[in-house]
């Protein structure tokens, strides 16, 4: 699913050119400034900028990574895993490390062809993994792991799987689940669990009577399946075994991004009704079961009026656990109607803590925590 939506959604973040002008903010209290981040922005002719900002002087600015790196500016999509942000051009990947700058790129991890039908591909911090049907009748699902810094390609047979989920990748595990419909007619789901360091799939689980609205890992070295039947189930990623079940009222799929810090799920919330950004910041407590909608609605609201910008959106929605905070990407038009953007981080209470203004709009935000 995720991974036919990312030309949908390239549409409204390509065609625009950037400079390497500087941008600059005055540093605040301790408690309020911004983290090590870096995001990249996309041009229609041969540039793809990224922009990094640096917490000790609270200042950032771009640089062109297409001339710089050898990277192609035609990014079709943009994959994050830890400090690294793999950029996808057609059948080309590099891996770009936003911490330490270096770059590691690839060609053909994948052969789109009338014997290999491919479902999805992400990356870790240095490999990348596509999984792919090699049968007409897509009933015979494959996990493709290619090693960038070491040219190292493994193949694994999954199984019986048509068409995946949106898979979730930390620390030499990778995750990813079918939803699907039993001989009886009922709803199951199959759960597969891969040990990306040895290239090797640790089990797969068929969960009967119900399907996975979504995955996300943990603190604690383990990941959660919300299920449809207002249940969770946790396991432990290292060895795949469950480690507790309970009610959840949770019903929303994930998209891939979220995460769970001490027992509560932040993700984003789509809203339904027209409103200053599409989505808002979300909290899930597992234990209780209530959910807080962080509203930043009033208080973008509020700096869009103060400075008279019109078409304000969200692009990128980020939390920020040892801060516990939010940092919100959006894109405007100003007086003239230029389309530019900022950063703003906000509290768990929807508080804007501060707000940076940069000459183009963020996309892709990576956070060196």
């Amino acid at each position: 699913m995720r991974y036919f939506i990312y030309t949908l959604m390239l549409c409204t973040v390509l065609l625009y050119s950037c400079s390497d002008t500087d941008d600059v903010i005055t540093s605040v209290d301790t408690s309020t400034e911004f983290p090590d981040f870096s995001f990249f922005n996309f041009s229609e002719d041969t540039e793809l900028f990224q922009y990094q900002f640096t917490a000790f002087d609270q200042m950032g600015s771009f640089s062109d990574v297409a001339a710089l790196d050898g990277i192609s500016p035609n990014i079709q999509r943009v994959e994050i895993a830890g400090d690294v942000a793999g950029l996808y051009a057609g059948n080309m990947v590099w891996l770009k490390n936003v911490r330490t700058g270096g770059v590691v790129s690839g060609m053909n991890f994948f052969d789109e062809s009338d014997t290999e039908f491919r479902s999805w591909t992400i990356n870790s911090e240095q490999e990348v993994f596509s999984g792919y049907n090699d049968s007409n009748a897509l009933d015979n699902f494959r996990l493709r792991v290619i090693s960038l810094n070491t040219g190292v390609v493994s193949d694994l047979q999954i199984g019986a799987l048509s068409q995946n989920s949106i898979p979730v990748y930390r620390n030499d595990r990778l995750v990813f689940y079918e939803n699907q419909t039993s001989s009886s007619g009922g709803q199951q789901s199959t759960l597969v669990v891969v040990n990306t360091d040895d290239a090797e799939m640790l089990n797969l689980e068929v969960l009967a009577g119900v399907h996975v609205f979504g995955l996300v890992f943990g603190d604690a070295n383990d990941f959660y399946a919300f299920l449809s039947n207002n249940t969770y189930v946790r396991y432990d990623a290292t060895t795949f075994t469950q480690l507790e079940t309970g009610p959840s009222s949770f019903n929303r799929f994930l998209e891939g991004s979220e995460q769970v810090v001490n027992g509560k799920l932040y993700y984003t919330f789509m809203q339904s009704e027209p409103a200053v950004v599409e989505d808002f910041p979300s909290i899930y407590d597992i234990a209780s079961q209530e959910t807080t909608f962080v509203d930043i609605t009033p208080e973008l609201t509020s700096l869009a009026d103060e400075n008279e910008w019109t078409g304000v959106v969200r692009t990128t929605f980020t939390y920020v656990a040892n801060l516990e905070a939010w940092l919100i990407g959006y894109r405007y038009l100003d007086t003239v109607g230029n389309e530019v953007g900022g950063i703003a981080k906000f509290s768990n209470e929807g508080e804007l803590l501060i707000n940076l203004e940069v000459d183009y709009f963020p996309w892709n935000l990576v956070v060196l925590e």
